[in-house]
């Protein structure tokens, strides 16, 4: 469905299962591929995968061991709040760069969403690279039918102000595709370049 080739790089954003669908696109290729964040990841989704790799400098992109058929996660150190952290601008850039020169496909989790079904992006989100080829936009339906508040929405006052609803008010199947369809939305920070899949 996403027609993903050897060494692409695929981006996902919103809310509602941008993990789960990483993993099992990831699953469904049966071959090498890597997974990565701009952001962070909880340490235990690196359960999710066969191999986790700590990547800090470029040597440690240069000396990593991908010949093995499996889902590599690749991230930075683990921080004092439990989260994996993202691997900064060159060094994502040199990931890129091995994952294309040895034909795997990049998976990129490039948003957070504090596991609500729906969010709005705030000023400084998604954190998209300019060279990514696809991203894939994600939410959570669940979400429809419920009440506008935090439970539901991350960042729900940003989510309010896309689609003119009240705080509180049942979110509508509208609501929904007007913020995907939002350059402040869904579309917020995604490549002139790059293919978009809802």
């Amino acid at each position: 469905a996403f027609n993903l080739k050897a060494g692409q790089s695929l981006a996902f954003v919103g809310a509602g299962g941008k993990t789960s669908v990483m993993f099992a696109l990831a699953h469904a290729l049966k071959a090498r591929v890597i997974l990565t964040t701009t952001t962070h990841l909880g340490v235990w989704q690196a359960e999710l995968a066969e191999k986790h790799h700590v990547i800090q400098n470029f040597q440690d992109i240069a000396a990593l061991d991908l010949s093995s058929a499996d889902i590599h996660l690749i991230t930075g150190p683990r921080g004092s709040d439990d989260r994996l952290s993202a691997l900064k601008g060159d060094l994502l850039e040199a990931l890129r760069e091995r994952s294309s020169k040895d034909g795997i496909p990049l998976l990129i989790e490039a948003d957070g969403a504090r596991q609500r079904p729906l969010k709005a992006p705030a000023e400084y989100e998604p954190v998209i690279p300019a060279w990514i080829d696809r991203v894939v936009v994600v939410a959570g339906l669940a979400g429809v039918g419920e009440p506008l508040t935090d439970v539901v929405v991350h960042r729900p006052d940003r989510f309010a102000a896309i689609t003119g609803r009240t705080l509180g008010a049942k979110i509508q199947v509208e609501d929904l595709l007007c913020v995907l369809g939002s350059a402040q939305g869904g579309l917020k920070g995604i490549p002139e370049s790059a293919q978009k899949v809802l």
